[in-house]
């Protein structure tokens, strides 16, 4: 019988650096990195070290660090491409920000939840904390829409079970076969789907739709944004729920249009930011059912905080 193979973590401490050099040395750090997500000043000397630990395609990053702002701009956003839900789990020290208009405070044992294709702004302490970072397609078949939950906070005894879990799976990585990391990342994803549920949860005792209809609608729409008969009827049918439900299910994202608009918006930026991709701005806006090109230039504005052309602008070699 073989010997069974832990899971290793990638560490990384600025300790061996010249504290003169640190900062600038980890920001040049690229994601998993939370250096390569955000701009980055530090409040005093600068020091930090993680532990990076990847389970079937969601990240987990241990860190200790100290205090600094940290800030994902519109322009980075653009450049960068990176869509995930990102989830900050607070186990020693404090955080503020905003994240778009929504004003947040975190403390010990609390969790933020902060969509990256969105701005945020935060201000930590000296702060050991854990992240996760989870890519948007999986968390959204689970969560639903992920843009409304950037700057969710959830409380202390809400978080406690994930809080727990993710301390102990620190402690015990050599104990867990890395052929298990998947059954892990559910298990994650499960608790993170209980400590959200538990703190924004329905409260007027409607009954919930059928269990797995959020999940299916987004996968209906997604696989649909390019065909010009994406509408409420037409989701309807196929999901085969009223329209009453449908509204439910998108009623956190502001209704079914809003979330086909701004997931049409996310394709575009995507198509846009590819570096082999030559279509037209006009031909992308026509393709995903923007036929006035002004008002297309306009929702993407809004959205994103820049124009489609200066987007493509921003892409990688290539483009």
């Amino acid at each position: 019988m073989g010997v069974r193979r832990g899971i290793e973590p990638v560490r990384y401490s600025t300790a061996s650096i010249p504290p003169a050099e640190r900062h600038e040395t980890w920001s040049s750090r690229g994601f998993p990195s939370i250096a390569g997500l955000f701009d980055s000043t530090p409040i005093g000397p600068f020091s930090t070290s993680a532990e990076n630990i990847a389970l079937d395609g969601i990240i987990v990053s241990y860190s200790h660090g100290t205090a600094r702002q940290l800030q994902r701009t519109a322009e980075r956003i653009a450049s960068d491409g990176i869509d995930i839900l990102g989830v900050g789990v607070m186990l020693e020290g404090e955080m503020r920000g905003t994240a778009r208009s929504r004003e947040f405070a975190l403390r010990d044992g609390e969790i933020l939840l902060f969509d990256l294709t969105q701005p945020v702004t935060m201000t930590m302490s000296i702060a050991r904390s854990i992240q996760l970072a989870i890519p948007r397609a999986l968390a959204e078949s689970q969560l639903g829409a992920v843009a409304a939950l950037h700057g969710v906070v959830i409380g202390r005894d809400e978080a406690s079970l994930l809080h727990a879990h993710l301390v102990k799976l620190s402690e015990s990585l050599q104990l867990i076969a890395a052929e298990d990391a998947p059954r892990l990342a559910r298990t994650l994803l499960d608790l993170l789907v209980v400590a959200v549920h538990a703190a924004t949860g329905a409260e007027d005792g409607t009954p919930p739709p059928p269990r797995g209809a959020a999940a299916r609608a987004r996968e209906e729409v997604r696989a649909n944004l390019e065909s010009p008969s994406l509408s409420v009827a037409n989701l309807c049918r196929r999901l085969k729920v009223s329209r009453s439900t449908l509204h439910r299910l998108f009623e956190k994202e502001g209704g079914v249009q809003t979330y086909i608009r701004n997931t049409r918006l996310d394709a575009a930026r995507q198509a846009l930011l590819d570096p082999g991709n030559e279509e037209r701005i006009g031909g992308i806006a026509d393709r995903l059912g923007f036929s006035d090109a002004a008002h297309f230039s306009r929702l993407f504005r809004a959205r994103f905080g820049q124009t489609p052309s200066q987007c493509r602008a921003q892409r990688g070699p290539g483009g």
